[in-house]
């Protein structure tokens, strides 16, 4: 039953036309009156609710991914590879404009690496050293002068 709802939620959440996934969530859908006034939500202005409602779409797309990538593996556990552990310090090949889905990282050391994860953050750097590193969830990479991380997956 799990396994069929968190597929149903894949099959709306991410059409296989779309680019960027949205659910267009409005945090009053998830709050009675009372809770949107107990929150002080009730006293944002509309810019302030939007960048809420952003936010929450945001959120329940991680929670999502997370799911999924959580069903796969119990659904297929040899598909995990271990790959980094030790922990891999290197640097990127050229530079790095952040990740968005499906980022292909070339390392100095000849490794290739991709996100394995949906999530998307934006930054610059020129041959910047990396970290990746073994956790429970997988491979995940730490770029220098980064606070975010992401969850990578070893193809070269």
């Amino acid at each position: 039953m799990r396994r069929l709802l968190i597929l149903g939620l894949a099959v709306l959440v991410f059409p296989a036309s779309a680019q960027s996934p949205t659910l267009d969530l409005k945090i009053e859908q998830f709050m009675t009156p009372e809770e949107f006034q107990a929150t002080g939500i009730a006293q944002l202005t509309a810019a302030q609710k939007e960048a809420l409602n952003h936010w929450l779409d945001r959120y329940t797309l991680k929670v999502l991914a997370a799911a999924i990538k959580q069903q796969t593996i119990a659904d297929n556990p040899s598909s995990v590879r271990t790959s980094c552990s030790p922990p891999i310090e290197t640097t990127i090949s050229g530079e790095i404009e952040g990740w968005d889905g499906d980022t292909i990282f070339k390392l100095d050391n000849g490794q290739i690496w991709q996100q394995a994860e949906y999530d998307y953050t934006y930054f610059y750097a020129y041959r910047p050293d990396v970290t990746i590193y073994q956790t429970s969830s997988g491979c995940r990479m730490k770029v220098e002068d980064e606070s975010e991380t992401v969850l990578v997956k070893r193809i070269r």
